[in-house]
């Protein structure tokens, strides 16, 4: 008999009802391809979900446990016949388990504090990344402070990113003016640009800039809150939805503009529908979208010297349907050689916090990546994602192979050259 208490997952009932069980959703899950394992597939979570919803099975521990081992990749929705929204029925039942208190104190201490406070995310980061690495150097493997702490597995294999020195909302004013502006766009910077990349965010404002564009950076802009509804935390998510709607719907703005594809995805598409906090008064662009579809950008490049293959961030292609575009503009750039890679929709294993808590299968399926990449003859790996460039760069890292990582913005704001330089 169904159950009366499961409001989230009543939401999207209808797409319990559409899933055909035909298990098309199977070939395209990257974790499915690594593990071969029903309750890591689409499917297997569908049914999960399913039997939850009729009161046939707790909202468990193994229960919250299969539904967390998930990429949010998008995958199994893009192959699915029935367009059944797998993504949004993994998110709901995440958000049934928080409403239930299934949150860890962890999750609840970044999500409810530490994320809605800009200002310490800087040294809290920093320190997070500094125990972690005086903790591959005392711990072993083994360690049984592991049953205690969030240590996850793998950690001694772990490349942890540099925290920036100067975050990046703090290099730039609130406004930065242009002579005879063309437009007024407004910039989420985001949190993997803000503390990780913040040559990024020049990047993105030098282009911008260059192309007579005032850009309007609102002060105390918060994490877009793509790591907090994804983990089931709809609550906090709605609040920092509904902080950013009205910080930068106070500006008057022709658009706004990102550079990371989680960002765009949550701005653009999960506040009005997902989370149905509301609409910015702006329409929201990622930054590949803008430059091909909204101005005519400035095509005064001097040549640069890459030799690249391009990576799809899952939240881009699949997310917002941009693929084409970041190949406009690569193929733009004077001096560039660029090569498609196979599979470059593939996901990279990154997840959000996916690679955090299951580091060997990210590892596994970031492999399939790196097959692809094995025999192409290039220097530098483009994407459009911090969190792929991340996941990238720490194995780069590891492989030693002696590749880049680039955001696609940095080779355009190379190529404009120094002119813009005050």
């Amino acid at each position: 008999m169904q159950t009366t208490n499961h409001k989230h997952i009543k939401e999207h009932e209808d797409q319990l009802l559409k899933c055909l069980k035909c298990g098309t959703c199977l070939y395209a899950c990257p974790l499915y391809a690594e593990l071969k394992y029903e309750p890591a597939a689409p499917r297997g979570r569908v049914a999960l979900i399913d039997a939850a919803y009729k009161g046939k099975m707790d909202l468990s521990e193994v229960f919250r446990k299969k539904i967390a081992f998930c990429l949010n990749c998008k995958s199994c929705v893009d192959a699915c016949p029935s367009g059944v929204r797998i993504d949004d029925l993994v998110l709901s039942a995440r958000a049934e388990l928080v409403d239930r208190g299934k949150l860890t104190f962890i999750e609840r201490f970044i999500f409810r504090h530490l994320l809605k406070r800009g200002r310490l995310l800087p040294p809290v980061a920093k320190w997070a990344t500094f125990m972690g690495r005086m903790a591959q150097r005392i711990l072993p493997e083994s360690a049984a402070l592991k049953l205690f702490l969030p240590i996850p597995e793998g950690f001694k294999e772990r490349i942890y990113p540099k925290i920036a020195r100067k975050n990046a909302r703090k290099r730039f004013p609130e406004i930065i003016k242009v002579k005879n502006p063309k437009m007024r766009v407004g910039y989420f910077i985001g949190c993997g640009t803000d503390l990780v990349y913040p040559e990024i965010a020049e990047a993105v404002i030098k282009v911008l800039t260059h192309n007579d564009i005032e850009v309007v950076i609102p002060k105390g802009w918060v994490c877009c809150g793509t790591s907090i509804y994804n983990s089931g935390d709809f609550k906090t998510g709605i609040k920092h939805a509904k902080k950013n709607l009205k910080l930068f719907n106070k500006y008057k703005l022709d658009a706004i503009v990102t550079n990371c594809a989680s960002c765009g995805l949550t701005l653009k598409k999960e506040y009005p529908e997902l989370l149905k906090a509301g609409k910015f008064d702006a329409p929201v662009y990622d930054i590949n979208e803008f430059l091909t579809k909204v101005i005519k950008i400035k095509n005064d490049f001097k040549p640069v010297d890459y030799k690249v293959t391009y990576h799809d961030p899952c939240h881009l292609n699949r997310g917002q349907g941009i693929k084409a575009e970041p190949r406009i503009l690569l193929r733009s750039i004077p001096g560039v050689k660029f090569t498609d890679m196979k599979e470059a929709d593939r996901c990279c294993g990154g997840g959000g916090s996916f690679h955090l808590k299951y580091y060997p299968t990210s590892v596994g399926v970031m492999e399939k990546k790196l097959d692809n990449m094995e025999n192409l003859d290039v220097d530098t790996l483009v994407t459009s994602c911090p969190g792929c460039m991340m996941r990238f760069e720490e194995t780069f890292l590891q492989k030693n192979n002696g590749k880049k990582v680039k955001h696609i913005v940095e080779l355009l704001a190379e190529a404009y050259g120094n002119k813009d330089k005050k």
